[in-house]
C-alpha cells in the first residue's frame, strides 16, 4: 500500500497533537462539570448537550485525520460524492459529477476546497436544496455548488473559510467565482 504525501501526515499529526487533544481536554472538563450534584437541570441540560457537541467535532476531526493518513484511489467524482452525501445528509442534493482528469496532489487540495465550501453551506446557508456539478472545461476542472440558502457568502473580517478556499485556489492557479445574492453560486475553475 502506498503512503500518503509527507505534507498530508504532518497535517494529520497536527490536527491529532493539537485541536483533537484540546477537544478531549474540553470533553473531560465537560464531564466534571456534570458530576456538580448541585448543577440545576437546565444547567445538567445544556452541558450536556455541549459535551455531546464536542463528542461530534472530535469524530469529524478523527475523520479527518483518517483521511490525511490514508491514500484513497478512489476517483475525484466518486470522493465528492461520498462527502456530499456525509456532510449535507439535511438538504436535497442534486450531484452532477463527471470523471475529471486531475493530478494526484491537485486532487487532495481539490477535496479540501470542496469539503470547505460544502460546510460552509451546510453551517451557513440554511439551505434546502444544494446542487453540485464537477465537470471538465478545456483541460481544466470546474466545480459549481450552488444553494438556494440565504446568501451573504463573501470574505468577512476574522472569517477565514471563503478566504482560505480562494487562496487554496489561487495556489492552484485557478480561479474562483462567487455570486450570493438570494442563495448562493461558487464556482471554481482549476
Amino acid at each position: 500500500m502506498e503512503m500518503p504525501s509527507p505534507e498530508r501526515v504532518r497535517i494529520a499529526q497536527e490536527l491529532h497533537d493539537g485541536i483533537a487533544q484540546d477537544l478531549v481536554g474540553i470533553g473531560y472538563s465537560l464531564d466534571l462539570l456534570l458530576s456538580d450534584a448541585s448543577l440545576s437541570n437546565n444547567a445538567r441540560t445544556e452541558i450536556r448537550a455541549t459535551r455531546f457537541a464536542v463528542d461530534e467535532l472530535m469524530s469529524t476531526v478523527r475523520a479527518e485525520i483518517l483521511n490525511l493518513r490514508e491514500r484513497n484511489n478512489a476517483p475525484l467524482h466518486a470522493r465528492l460524492q461520498i462527502i456530499a452525501k456525509e456532510l449535507l445528509r439535511e438538504c436535497e442534493l442534486t450531484l452532477r459529477l463527471e470523471e475529471v482528469p486531475l493530478a494526484e496532489i491537485r486532487q487532495n487540495e481539490f477535496i479540501l476546497i470542496a469539503t470547505e465550501i460544502l460546510r460552509n453551506c451546510s453551517t451557513h446557508s440554511r439551505a434546502t436544496h444544494i446542487g453540485i456539478n464537477l465537470y471538465p472545461v478545456n483541460n481544466r476542472t470546474c466545480l459549481e455548488v450552488i444553494d438556494n440558502g440565504i446568501g451573504g457568502a463573501h470574505v468577512k473580517d476574522g472569517h477565514y473559510g471563503i478566504a482560505g478556499i480562494i487562496e487554496r485556489v489561487h495556489a492552484l492557479g485557478g480561479s474562483v467565482t462567487i455570486e450570493s445574492i438570494e442563495g448562493t453560486r461558487i464556482a471554481i475553475l482549476i
